[in-house]
């Protein structure tokens, strides 16, 4: 693994906001949904894609705890997990759980998005979307 290109044509504007702290998702407007994985055009329609900003609510699909050790690029133990946004319900995004307890953890429970900065044990730290269980 290495950091995110932030230039790159594709996924560049989603680690660019991150960077910013916005949670990006590429959006046809023709059609009204996010399309992921990022691509240069609508794959239903054709129309081109811009950068739509959420707000970050998102659902938990599902979660694993990963030990620490287990990924050579991270030397501590996180909690790897799939949301899905509640602006775009098909969409399911790769993310960590941070501030909170695997064993905490439920289906479809709300979770926030919680940006982090992330240090691999080689290269720069980068700002990433995790999500985290919102307080109150």
């Amino acid at each position: 693994m290495s950091i995110p290109d932030y230039h790159h044509s594709l996924t560049g504007p989603f680690w660019q906001g991150a960077a910013q702290h916005e949670l990006r998702l590429s959006w046809c407007r023709p059609c009204a949904q996010a399309i992921w994985y990022p691509q240069a055009a609508c794959p239903h329609c054709g129309a081109a894609l811009h950068w739509h900003v959420l707000s970050g609510d998102a659902l938990l699909i599902t979660w694993s705890e990963v030990a620490a050790g287990l990924n050579p690029h991270f030397s501590e133990a996180y909690i790897s997990a799939l949301v899905s946004p509640v602006e775009a319900p098909t969409v399911r995004l790769v993310t960590r759980m941070v501030q909170c307890a695997a064993q905490d953890l439920r289906c479809d429970m709300p979770v926030t998005v919680r940006f982090e900065k992330l240090q691999q044990l080689h290269g720069e730290p980068y700002v990433a979307p995790c999500f985290t269980v919102p307080q109150g």
